[in-house]
C-alpha cells in the first residue's frame, strides 16, 4: 500500500555543488614500498573510521536512553512509545553500523601486512567500507534524536489528549470522522490543519495506520522532517509491507542529509514495489549525494522514462528531473550527454541560473568558449555575483 502524493524533486542547487565521493588510496604506484605504504594507509583510514562509528554508537545508545527517560513523564504515551521507539531503532542502526566499520578495519588491517597489489586494493574497499559505516552510524546517532517540531518539550510533558468516548465503536467513528477531515484537508494541501486531524484521529484510534501514514506525509510536507521520521518510523512498526512509508521515511532522510539511510529506506520500498517511481527516483537522488554517479543513472535515467508522457504535456516534476540527470552525466564527464539535457530543462526554467552556469560549463568543457560565455553572462544576469559562474566567465575571456 503507498498512500503517498509525490515527493517534491529537490532543487538542483544541491546537484550543482554534491561532493566526490571520497577516494581512498589504491593503484598510485606498482613498487613493493609504495604498495605497502599505499595499503597501510588505506589500514589507518580504517581504523579511524571505525573508531568515529563505536563513538556514533555509544552516543545514539546514550540519547536513546535519555528518550526513555523523559517518556516516563509525558502526559501523551503514544508520542512516548513512538518517540523512544524511533530511537532505539536509531541506536541498533548505529550499533550495526559500528560492528560493520570494526569488521572492515580488521580486513583492512590484515591486507596490510601482505605487499601485492591485490592487498592493497582489499585495504582501500575495507577502508571505503568502514568509511560508510561510519557515516551510516553518525547519521543514525543524529536520528535518535528527532522529535517533531510542532510539539515542544513543554507540550510533550504537559500536553493533554482530546477527550475520547467512553464507547469503543463511537471512539472509533469519531476516530475515522476525523481522518477524513485530515483527509480531505490534505488533498487540498492544508497541511497544517491535516496534521492536526490526523493528530485527533490517532488520539482517538492508536491503531488507525492510514491515518499515522498520513500524518507522516502531513508533517514531511510541512518540512517538519524529523517529526516525520518518527511518524513513519511508527508506522513501519505495524504496516512494515506499506512501501509508502519506507519512500516517506527515505525523502525525509534525505531533506536532512542523512544520504546512507535515505539509501536503505527507497532500497526497502522498491524490494516492496518494484515499479514505485517515487522511490526510484530517491534511490538515483541518495546515490547521487553519495558521489556514486555511475549507479545513481540507471535508475534516474529509468524514472524519467517512466514519467516522461509519450505525448501532451509533461509533468510538473519532469524538468528538475531531467535536470539531475543532466547533473549525473556532468558528473561522469559525460559532457557531450549532459547538454542537450540542461537545454531541455531550462526551456522549462528559464530563470534559473544553476541550468544556465551548468550549461555554461558544458560549453566550456566541450572548447565552445562563445556559446560558455553567453551561458554564464545569462547566469550572472540572473544571480549577480555568484562566484562559480564569474570563474566560468574568467575562464572564457582567455
Amino acid at each position: 500500500m503507498t498512500l503517498v502524493k509525490r515527493a517534491p524533486v529537490p532543487e538542483d542547487e544541491k546537484w550543482a555543488t554534491a561532493p566526490p565521493r571520497e577516494a581512498f588510496p589504491g593503484g598510485r604506484g606498482d613498487t613493493p614500498f609504495l604498495i605497502k605504504r599505499d595499503a597501510e594507509e588505506a589500514a589507518r583510514m580504517a581504523a579511524e573510521a571505525a573508531g568515529r562509528a563505536a563513538r556514533a554508537a555509544a552516543n545514539a545508545r546514550s540519547v536513546f536512553e535519555r528518550q526513555v527517560a523523559d517518556a516516563k513523564s509525558m502526559a501523551q504515551p503514544d508520542v512516548a512509545l513512538s518517540l523512544t521507539a524511533a530511537a532505539e531503532d536509531a541506536a541498533r542502526t548505529a550499533a550495526d553500523a559500528a560492528a560493520e566499520a570494526a569488521r572492515a578495519a580488521e580486513d583492512a588491517r590484515r591486507a596490510a601486512s601482505d605487499s601485492n597489489p591485490a592487498a592493497r586494493d582489499g585495504a582501500a574497499r575495507a577502508a571505503q567500507l568502514a568509511h560508510d559505516a561510519a557515516e551510516r552510524a553518525q547519521e543514525a546517532a543524529d536520528e535518535a534524536a528527532d522529535r517533531p517540531a510542532s510539539v515542544s518539550r513543554k507540550s510533550l510533558f504537559r500536553g493533554t489528549t482530546p477527550p475520547v468516548s467512553r464507547n469503543g465503536s463511537k471512539r472509533t467513528a469519531e476516530s475515522q470522522a476525523a481522518f477524513t477531515r485530515g483527509k480531505a484537508l490534505f488533498e487540498a494541501r492544508d497541511y497544517a490543519a491535516a496534521r492536526e486531524q490526523f493528530r485527533d484521529a490517532l488520539a482517538l484510534d492508536p491503531e488507525h495506520d492510514e491515518g499515522r501514514a498520513l500524518l507522516g506525509w502531513s508533517e514531511y510536507l510541512l518540512g517538519d522532517f524529523r517529526g516525520a521520521i518518527v511518524t513513519f518510523k511508527s508506522a513501519l512498526r505495524r504496516q512494515p509491507t506499506w512501501e509508502g512509508l519506507y519512500d516517506g521515511l527515505g525523502w525525509s532522510r534525505l531533506r536532512l542529509d542523512r544520504s546512507y539511510l535515505a539509501l536503505t529506506a527507497f532500497q526497502a520500498a522498491l524490494e516492496r514495489n518494484p515499479s514505485y517511481l517515487d522511490a526510484r527516483i530517491g534511490l538515483g537522488s541518495a546515490l547521487f549525494d553519495l558521489g556514486q554517479y555511475e549507479t545513481a543513472l540507471p535508475p534516474l535515467e529509468q524514472a524519467l522514462r517512466q514519467l516522461t508522457p509519450v505525448s501532451g504535456p509533461e509533468p510538473a516534476e519532469v524538468p528538475a528531473l531531467r535536470a539531475k540527470v543532466a547533473w549525473t552525466f556532468y558528473r561522469l564527464g559525460r559532457y557531450q550527454d549532459a547538454l542537450p539535457m540542461f537545454l531541455q530543462a531550462i526551456a522549462a526554467a528559464p530563470e534559473r541560473p544553476q541550468l544556465h552556469a551548468a550549461i555554461g560549463w558544458c560549453y566550456l568543457k566541450l572548447g565552445q568558449k562563445t556559446d560558455a560565455h553567453a551561458a554564464f553572462q545569462r547566469a550572472l544576469d540572473l544571480k549577480p555575483g555568484d562566484e562559480g559562474v564569474m570563474e566560468g566567465l574568467r575562464r572564457t575571456s582567455g
